[in-house]
């Protein structure tokens, strides 16, 4: 694996964990905000399939990846 695609996996998997709240079974957000936060994860796990990441210097340039729009 590049080390491009590395660091921008564990941005991706900080995203994810970031969102683990919301799709809990005792989450306190509504079923639709839940199908919500869902699809925005798996575009993010969809990502790794298209994304053509890039570094400045050591760090992720995170304008070369189009990340989806996190829910309110």
């Amino acid at each position: 694996m590049s080390k491009e695609l590395e660091i921008f996996r564990d941005y991706r998997n900080m995203l994810l964990r970031q969102s683990d709240w919301t799709v809990m079974t005792d989450s306190p957000i509504s079923e639709s905000k839940q199908s919500e936060w869902k699809k925005y994860r798996q575009a993010l796990r969809d990502l790794t399939k298209t994304a053509n990441p890039k570094l400045i210097g050591a760090r992720l340039d995170l304008s070369s990846v189009t990340f989806p729009e996190k829910p309110s």
